[in-house]
């Protein structure tokens, strides 16, 4: 049953991954909002049209978001040969290129500087590989030194969201392995055996994960996901694989998890750490969980084009939650 479903996930790649460029377009700040200055090339957090057009919500700037896009758009081109969003991932370069200090330049303590560390090397590595393109060398290096420094002295394991540090190590596992960096590779190594291996009951329930509370703010990292990610990007696979199984898999949830915020989000992140499990383990256990997600995040997709919002409570398509549905799917690949 489930290597079937698994057929029909896979051919359908290509569709998925179009469609979530296509509405990043949507999200993109150029013409015929700009055609120069600060804000252009950037990935604004929701689909701009309507949004101009019901005046309802601005259009914003968002480092992190843009990142996000780059990636689905550089998966898109890389994967399929086809040069459609060449021009936006341009756009969206330059834009990070000239707002680099704004965001970049700031104490790592400050904003959200740890996660636009941890996705300039997510995105940025994952863009040189399949573009054999080092012009954004330096920027990647500079942001990756930033979060290897952090993790080094880092005490405590409970931030969560832009400061959830399992996210980070697992970005820095990356781009460590893809740019040879082995002093990154060991702090990354280090910290994980310190906080996931070492402890006794690594993981919790999924449905007992932490939860945001009160007005504002995010809720969109699944802790497990995280820590099952950054096991698997920083540690030999035969230690991964019984961690998984042992540890990961059975406190997975066997449907999509209520969540107060950002359900779509946190959702779509645990099946991304759900279908990089299978992939190492090739265990069909994952596949239940995975697709019990999958199917609800479908389901959700009422217009049918990759592109979610973040939970029913807010019902605008945007950019962020696209690129984490997107990570998903192709977790499977």
């Amino acid at each position: 049953m489930f290597q079937e479903k698994l057929i029909r996930h896979r051919q359908n790649l290509k569709t998925h991954f179009r469609q979530a460029s296509e509405f990043l377009v949507k999200c993109q700040i150029i013409k015929p909002y700009v055609e120069k200055g600060t804000l252009h090339g950037s990935v604004c957090p929701w689909e701009i049209g309507n949004s101009a057009d019901e005046g309802a919500f601005p259009i914003l700037e968002d480092f992190h978001d843009t990142l996000e896009a780059i990636w689905v758009w550089s998966y898109y081109t890389n994967a399929f040969r086809e040069q459609s969003f060449q021009r936006n991932i341009e756009w969206a370069w330059e834009y990070i290129v000239n707002n680099w200090k704004r965001f970049i330049g700031k104490n790592e303590s400050e904003n959200k500087s740890l996660y636009d560390y941890s996705h300039i090397l997510f995105s940025g590595t994952f863009y040189t590989k399949a573009f054999n393109d080092n012009r954004y060398e330096q920027l990647i290096l500079q942001a990756g030194n930033r979060l290897e420094n952090h993790l080094k002295k880092l005490k405590s394991t409970e931030g969560r969201e832009y400061c959830d540090p399992f996210w980070m190590a697992h970005c820095l596992g990356l781009a460590a392995k893809t740019l040879k960096r082995q002093r990154w590779l060991k702090t990354a190594k280090t910290f994980v055996e310190r906080s996931i291996v070492n402890k006794e009951n690594p993981f919790s329930k999924a449905e007992r994960e932490p939860r945001h509370k009160g007005l504002g703010g995010h809720d969109f990292f699944s802790k497990n996901a995280n820590k099952a990610l950054a096991s698997i990007s920083c540690l030999n696979e035969e230690t991964v694989e019984e961690m998984l199984l042992k540890d990961f898999l059975p406190r997975l949830p066997s449907r999509f998890v209520s969540r107060h915020i950002d359900e779509n989000a946190w959702n779509a992140h645990l099946a991304t750490a759900i279908g990089k499990a299978y992939i190492l383990t090739s265990n069909e256990r994952f596949l239940s969980p995975y697709f019990a997600i999958m199917d609800e995040l479908q389901k959700r997709d009422v217009q049918k084009f990759a592109a979610l919002p973040r939970s029913p409570s807010f019902l605008r398509r945007e950019s962020w939650v696209t690129f984490f549905y997107a990570h998903a799917y192709s977790s499977l690949a």
